[in-house]
This record gives C-alpha cells, sequence and structure tokens, in this order.
C-alpha cells in the first residue's frame, strides 16, 4: 500500500487556484515528477506541495493520496481517475472527479461547483456542503453524470445532478433550484427541501424527503406509496416532455 501525502505550501496573497488534474493514484505509481499549472506558469509538484510517499503498490488500486492544506484552491483533482483514493482533509475547488471512471474520493470540508462533472463510475463522499452543478453535465452539454455514487452530507446547490443518465446521487441537507433537471436515468435522493425538482425528466427516480417548493404542474399525481419507512407522493413525467420518470416527494408546494 501506498500513501502519497501532498500538503499545499503558502501561497502568499495571490488567489489564482492551481490546476491539479495530474493528481490521481495512477500518476504516482512512477513516481513524484508531475506537473500542476498556476495560471500560466507550469510548477512541479515540490514546487507546489510538500511531498512524502509512504510504502509502494504495483497497481492505482493501492494507492491513496491525502491533501492538505489551503485545498480550495485545488482544481480538477482526480480528474479522470480510475481507481485508488484521494482523501481531502478540507474543502476542494472546482470540478473535483471531472469524468471519474473508478475509486474514492472523500473529501472532509466543502466542495466547489461540478463536483462529480459527468462522472461514469467510482464514489465521491462530501462530508460538508456542495456548491451547485454537483453530478451534473457542463454548461450547454447534454451529457451528465452515467454512473458511480456522489453522497453529500451538508446541503447542496442549484442544477444538482442535471442531465443524470445513470447512477446514484444522495443529499442529506436542502438542494437548492431545479435539481434532476433532464433527468433520464439513474437516482437522486434529497433528505431535506428543494425547488423545483425533475423539471423536464425523460426517465429515473428522484426522492424528495422534504418539500418540493414551486412544484411544477406537469406532473401527474399517482397518489401515495411506501418507502424506506416514509410515506412519499408519487408523481410521474415530466408530461411537458413526455417523460415517463418517477417523483416522489414528502411533501410539495404550488407556486402562488
Amino acid at each position: 500500500m501506498m500513501r502519497v501525502n501532498l500538503t499545499l505550501k503558502p501561497m502568499g496573497s495571490w488567489s489564482i487556484p492551481i490546476e491539479a488534474e495530474s493528481i490521481i493514484p495512477a500518476n504516482f505509481l512512477s513516481g513524484t515528477d508531475l506537473t500542476v499549472w498556476r495560471g500560466n506558469r507550469e510548477l512541479g509538484l515540490e514546487e507546489a506541495f510538500s511531498v512524502s510517499v509512504v510504502g509502494g503498490a504495483d497497481r492505482a488500486e493501492d494507492v491513496e493520496i491525502v491533501l492538505a492544506g489551503k485545498t480550495a484552491r485545488l482544481k480538477r483533482v482526480g480528474e479522470y481517475m480510475d481507481a485508488g483514493k484521494i482523501t481531502v482533509l478540507g474543502d476542494i475547488g472546482m470540478h473535483c472527479g471531472n469524468f471519474m471512471t473508478g475509486g474514492t474520493i472523500e473529501i472532509q470540508g466543502n466542495a466547489d461547483g461540478w463536483l462529480g462533472r459527468e462522472m461514469g463510475g467510482g464514489s465521491i463522499i462530501c462530508r460538508g456542503n456542495a456548491a451547485d452543478y454537483c453530478a451534473s453535465g457542463y454548461r450547454g452539454g447534454r451529457k451528465g453524470m452515467t454512473g458511480g455514487r456522489v453522497e453529500v452530507y451538508g446541503r447542496v446547490g442549484d442544477f444538482l445532478a442535471e442531465n443524470l443518465a445513470g447512477g446514484t446521487v444522495i443529499v442529506h441537507g436542502d438542494a437548492g433550484d431545479m435539481p434532476g433537471a433532464e433527468m433520464r436515468g439513474g437516482t437522486l435522493i434529497i433528505h431535506g427541501d428543494c425547488t423545483r425538482p425533475a423539471a423536464n425528466m425523460k426517465d429515473g427516480a428522484c426522492y424528495v424527503y422534504g418539500t418540493a417548493r414551486w412544484m411544477l404542474p406537469t406532473f401527474r399525481n399517482l397518489g401515495t406509496v411506501r418507502h424506506e419507512g416514509r410515506t412519499l407522493i408519487q408523481f410521474t413525467g415530466d408530461v411537458a416532455n413526455r417523460g415517463k420518470g418517477n417523483l416522489f416527494v414528502g411533501n410539495y408546494e404550488y407556486l402562488d
């Protein structure tokens, strides 16, 4: 088992984030001669981080990366990751887990926008809050998450799981506006409240255990069902899109 400890060095007053897509377990099998980018400047890994490696590994599955310091300034950590584990001891910047297909990312703080963007497999656990576009596609695109699992223990911003096509997304707190918009597969579970869930959905299952505010009128009420010990109201739709998805809510309110 190999453990790679990366502690971000003090950065002074500058605010340019570090593009760190090279930080995935597979890349450390051949050593630490990696680079990251700060703006238009390419930095060696050891210029930006204090680096220590304990143990060894022949497979990415046996590599764990531990990130410490002011990690909120790191973007694209875990991009295209396919095996192993990344543990972030604090917050993380945008695009963490982009296009991920395997392995595990655990974030002990908060995550910025596009967490798990277009991921196809693996697992992301965020112990804090996540910003907008969690488990979604990129702006203007039609492809969202297709597989894997994203679990957020805090609250999540707007456009959660937009274009969700596969996999499972679980939020233990509230979500913002338009979660599950354009869903065509997969499962979205929100333990708290949200606004306008599952707009224009085509397929898949969206569960809102709290209150769905500004509920869209283009869903057909099918009555109540029992789910995980809860009584939920089941809707099908979005009929405006000839959708056959299922939306389950604990309570709902239409816009006055």
